[in-house]
């Protein structure tokens, strides 16, 4: 995770720190992760960050050093992003989808009706904007999203998310057991069982997204290597 510890974000199910104010980003950063992959000979890695709205660039710049750093010193290393939603950018979209990355995610995280009391900073209808532009403007990279479930949604409204993501085209999506992190948390309402994770699984796949990763610890990188593979295959 780049950018810093704490988000400019305070979403009740996330146990990152929030503030306003935050640190100066680290210019060594970019550098020092490349030495890291360079050193354990990483053929993958997911890099993601908190959001930054308080920069001027949201922190797009950082992101693109990194690749470059990384593909200076690695390059056959297959990077994939998961980035915060830039607040719909275009400028920002574009540049980081040219970048040199194979993949690049957003997660929509829940249904829409539950963003006004669990994520009041952020907006479905731009979360699924930015997998609209990423699709857009590079063809060549795989687009991923992913959602949590048992914070209270019900199934006809994860369907419809499931047909909101199928449309725009994305390629990857995950499905995941939320869980609490601490008691100033919000609560979990419901633990779907395995079964319910497969029955979710097939509604995604018969909506036609190429791969989809369903299970109840099933988090944003699980696999992430292996999901990208299968898309490869097609």
């Amino acid at each position: 995770m780049i950018l810093g510890k704490h988000c400019t974000r305070g979403c009740r199910f996330c146990n990152v720190s929030s503030s306003k104010i935050l640190d100066p980003v680290d210019p060594e950063e970019p550098q020092n992760i490349a030495f890291v992959v360079k050193q354990f000979n990483l053929d993958y890695i997911v890099i993601t960050s908190v959001t930054r709205d308080d920069l001027i660039d949201q922190g797009v710049n950082h992101y693109l050093k990194t690749v470059e750093q990384i593909k200076n010193i690695s390059p056959g290393t297959n990077i994939e992003l998961l980035i915060p939603d830039f607040n719909a950018d275009l400028k920002c979209i574009e540049e980081i989808s040219n970048s040199k990355i194979n993949v690049i995610g957003h997660n929509i995280e829940m249904v829409p009706e539950l963003y006004s009391t669990i994520r009041p900073d952020s907006n479905y209808e731009c979360s699924l904007e930015i997998l609209r532009l990423l699709k857009k403007t590079n063809s060549n990279i795989f687009v991923k999203s992913g959602i949590m479930v048992g914070l209270g949604e019900t199934r006809q409204q994860l369907i419809s998310s499931f047909k909101d993501i199928a449309d725009i085209g994305v390629d990857i999506f995950y499905i995941g057991q939320y869980l609490q992190p601490t008691l100033k948390h919000v609560k979990v309402e419901k633990y779907y069982t395995p079964k319910e994770f497969k029955d979710l699984e097939h509604i995604v796949k018969d909506f036609g997204i190429k791969v989809v990763k369903s299970d109840p610890m099933i988090r944003s990188s699980y696999k992430a290597k292996e999901a990208y593979l299968e898309c490869l295959e097609g």
